[in-house]
């Protein structure tokens, strides 16, 4: 091959260590090693979980407004409930769950009012459960918010 034919191009030396297929094997190998990963890395569901409670400071014997929704491409059919406890360590209660919701359609909501009885700290948090089917049975715990705290004077 003379010099000219290398500066234009043509030839062996112009396509490098590997030639054409050796582009061709790393575009292979890339491709392989893409779908590896797939395959091994787990898929989480989609969803969000939210809640308020409002105002964030009562006087004893005041209301909390407690409102909360959520949603997960996991389930059909779910119901979402306030929880409250007293302090900030302890079992969680129950305050109220919404109406069971076809979550494909809309996301499942709670609307309720707590009333704070003693002075000191109360939490709320909301949790989406999944159900079997649109008149429930076996709820499964599927997200859970944060806790919202709110201090009673």
């Amino acid at each position: 091959m003379t010099d000219e034919a290398k500066k234009a191009g043509n030839g062996r030396a112009a396509r490098g260590i590997l030639g054409r297929r050796g582009g061709r094997l790393v575009t292979v190998t890339a491709v392989g090693a893409a779908a590896a990963v797939l395959a091994v890395t787990p898929a989480f569901a989609k969803g969000s979980a939210d809640l308020s409670a409002s105002p964030g400071t009562v006087k004893v014997g005041q209301t909390v407004h407690v409102k909360g929704q959520g949603g997960s491409d996991a389930l059909r059919y779910g119901v979402f409930c306030a929880q409250q406890r007293v302090g900030t360590k302890g079992a969680w209660h129950t305050v109220k769950c919404g109406h069971i919701a076809d979550i494909d359609v809309v996301d499942a909501k709670v609307d309720t009012k707590a009333k704070a009885t003693h002075r000191g700290v109360l939490q709320f948090r909301g949790v989406l459960y999944g159900v079997d089917g649109p008149k429930g049975g076996h709820p499964s715990v599927d997200r859970t918010t944060d806790i919202r705290t709110v201090h009673v004077k």
